[in-house]
């Protein structure tokens, strides 16, 4: 359940990327490993608590990196 997004944080093109996987570390370790992304690249990992009510979803990290 990775997810990869681009977002523009700079006006240079391609600076930060995001993505987002399952609140587990095994998790957030095999898509960095998957999407080859060291751990000098990585910004900062936020976790995005889940929401039990109207649309449950399950708690997220999400991922900031270089690129």
């Amino acid at each position: 359940m990775t997810q990869v997004k681009e977002s523009k944080m700079s006006n240079r093109a391609d600076v930060i990327r995001e993505l987002f996987t399952e609140a587990r570390v095994e998790a957030l370790n095999t898509a960095l490993a998957d999407l080859g992304i060291a751990a000098e690249n990585v910004v900062t990992v936020f976790q995005v608590p889940g929401q039990a009510l109207v649309n449950p979803t399950p708690a997220q990290f999400r991922v900031l990196y270089r690129v």
